[in-house]
């Protein structure tokens, strides 16, 4: 299927880092040194010792941009140039959760199981997005993050049981103005460290600014407990990231937890497999 691209203006990311702060440090001073203060005068040269001096907790790539006039041109520009982006792909993100949404209502009024158990959504942040665009050696451009990065609107679809993924794919492939993008299925498929789940990207129409656009939108559509070896995966990898930037142990670096996880991973797929069997003898 053609893909249809977002028409964005061009636009360049400015990249813009924070420095580290050093603590401040307080010392004691009695009654007689608040005296001898009060009563000194203080000459010009002597006024220069004391003005703050700024220079120094500043990143040295920011220092050019100590006028305050220049940082809130800056920050008025870049937020300016985002907002009208994000809120287009907020707008699509909102479609694609109204079309979840009806179907949530439909089994309800059917009284029939939901096959939903949760719906979470999220915007991609510009630092991650930067660092996809980084990571595919693309241009630092909005018109390039649009057209390339399809997951920039996101939403987490978690149902009771593994037919309820593939249902609820089946329902979205129905609906004809969805543009079906891409799918990878990591359930018939797990990753190498046994992650599991169905990614499904989809073009949503959205009217925005006097304009039909085609937005990407990428559900992940997975299983509760899929949903919680995901999470407790992350968890994991964060730690052991952490303990490795503190210098914890040098033989964190190490180790590998990828065949463990797997087998977990393949431990909870079985488990899920077997009330899966039976739900279904209990349904039919």
């Amino acid at each position: 299927m053609a893909d249809t691209q977002t028409n964005i203006d061009s636009y360049t990311v400015g990249v813009y880092s924070v420095g580290e702060y050093n603590e401040e440090v307080y010392t004691q001073v009695n009654d007689a040194d608040i005296n001898d203060i009060t009563d000194t005068e203080i000459d010009d040269d002597s006024s220069e010792v004391l003005a703050t001096n700024i220079t120094d907790l500043l990143p040295v790539s920011t220092r050019k941009f100590e006028d305050m006039e220049v940082l809130s041109d800056m920050a008025e520009h870049f937020s300016t140039t985002l907002d009208p982006i994000l809120r287009m792909y907020s707008a699509a993100m909102s479609v694609a959760m109204s079309r979840l949404e009806i179907m949530q209502d439909e089994f309800k009024y059917r009284r029939m199981r939901n096959p939903i158990h949760h719906i979470d959504s999220r915007l991609k942040s510009t630092s991650s997005i930067l660092g996809k665009l980084k990571k595919k050696d693309l241009d630092l451009s909005l018109t390039v993050a649009c057209n390339n990065v399809f997951d920039i609107a996101g939403i987490r679809v978690v149902c009771p049981y593994i037919k309820d993924v593939y249902l609820i794919r089946d329902r979205l492939m129905a609906q004809d103005d969805l543009i079906i993008l891409e799918m990878k299925d990591y359930i018939e498929n797990p990753k190498k460290n046994g992650y599991r789940s169905l990614h499904v990207i989809v073009r949503v129409p959205v009217y925005f600014m006097g304009k039909k656009q085609l937005v990407p939108v990428e559900l992940q559509l997975r299983t509760q407990a899929m949903d919680l070896w995901a999470s407790l995966e992350h968890d994991i990898k964060y730690k052991k990231l952490s303990r490795n930037q503190n210098g914890c142990s040098h033989s964190d670096e190490d180790i590998d937890f990828t065949a463990q996880l797997k087998e977990v991973s393949e431990m909870i797929y079985a488990a899920e497999a077997k009330l899966e069997a039976i739900n279904s003898y209990l349904e039919d």
